[in-house]
């Protein structure tokens, strides 16, 4: 029964949580949760006939820039889409996003009880369904695709046992850097693991063995975009062109918190972007005693900071999706269970009364 439990108890927390957005979205009399809106339609039109660049047109294009096209968006969450869906890309962006935040649910689920116990495993799975804007696991955006990848990734990382673990790891972490393109700061989870073992471990473990395994983890993180670079060089003639692309963004390097508290004294406390700064940045003083890894703990604060310290904070509610410990570790604190439930019911709330609404209406890209 026990076993049965590790698949009916995630699957039923996404069950409502599905239900959730597309009876409200029925109701509502809109359809964006199922259509190619924003960037879905970059996904859906890589995924059909592949990557093209052309000279920006102010009248169509926006931003206005040195290039526009698709060649802005990774390729793995399209290819996925064009594999699993059988080329029937029209149907699998609707279908497909349902499926792997599925798999995603119950493999969050999963390696949250084997890391901490049952009891934080299912609050951190409603935690998980009640981020602020979690209804975008549903959509065709990639981040039901990351949920899986993430949640398999940490399974064979923590599971030496797992077969095939030394040949899939790697694997894995490729596809998440081709999927995104902050996806390569997963990386800091491996690096801050064998780093703190070796310095548990010092005696047992020497500089080359430690440095064996870095290059093991990290490298295929790497891969990913060098192989995309590569790509694109073959394909287009220029090997940065994934950053060429973002020029018209007009992104600058920038102090994180200056860049957040910009934002936060500049906009009213329920911009969108604040409520996401706000929602997350205070996980780190409602929960302060951390009973999550200390690399899952790094990986959430580096990422907290990595989309201001580009200078903007545009679409950091969707940016932050990819925050998966912010779960974890609302599940697994030692705080008493109604601060954990009030937390993950105050995202909720956020989510249903602010966030989808606006969705809906469709103005949050």
């Amino acid at each position: 029964m026990a076993n049965k439990n590790t698949i009916i108890v995630p699957s039923g927390i996404f069950a409502a949580f599905a239900a959730l957005y597309v009876i409200i979205t029925l109701i509502g009399g809109s359809d964006l949760l199922f259509k190619p809106v924003w960037d879905i339609g970059h996904y859906q039109t890589i995924a059909q006939s592949g990557y093209e660049i052309h000279p920006c047109d102010p009248a169509v294009d926006y931003p206005v820039g040195r290039y526009c096209g698709n060649v802005g968006w990774f390729p793995a969450w399209p290819l996925a889409l064009k594999i699993l869906s059988l080329n029937q890309v029209t149907i699998g962006i609707r279908i497909l996003p349902y499926i792997f935040a599925l798999l995603g649910f119950v493999l969050f689920y999963n390696i949250l009880r084997f890391l901490a116990n049952t009891t934080a495993a299912v609050i951190g799975t409603v935690a998980l369904a009640s981020l602020p804007g979690a209804f975008y696991f549903l959509t065709g955006f990639p981040y039901s695709f990351m949920l899986a990848l993430f949640s398999l990734y940490l399974y064979y990382l923590y599971r030496a046992e797992a077969r095939g673990r030394k040949y899939l790891l790697p694997i894995i972490a490729v596809l998440i850097s081709l999927s995104y393109p902050s996806a390569f700061l997963t990386a800091v989870i491996p690096f801050i693991m064998v780093v703190r073992e070796y310095f548990s471990d010092r005696k047992n473990r020497s500089i080359g063995s430690v440095t064996k395994d870095l290059a093991y983890y990290l490298l295929p993180f790497a891969l990913g975009p060098l192989l995309l670079s590569l790509y694109f060089y073959l394909t287009f003639d220029d090997f940065l062109l994934i950053l060429h692309f973002q020029e018209k963004y007009a992104r600058q390097w920038n102090f994180p918190l200056i860049v957040i508290w910009r934002s936060l004294t500049e906009y009213p406390a329920l911009y969108v972007e604040n409520v996401a700064l706000l929602y997350y940045g205070l996980i780190f003083i409602v929960f302060p005693r951390y009973r999550s890894k200390p690399e899952l703990v790094g990986y959430f604060l580096l990422f907290y900071l990595f989309s201001p310290a580009t200078g903007s904070i545009m679409s950091v509610y969707r940016h932050y999706l990819l925050l998966f410990p912010a779960a974890m570790i609302i599940g697994s604190s030692d705080r008493p269970l109604w601060v954990k439930i009030s937390y993950a019911a105050l995202g909720l709330a956020l989510s249903l009364l602010r966030f989808f609404p606006i969705f809906m209406n469709g103005r949050l890209i």
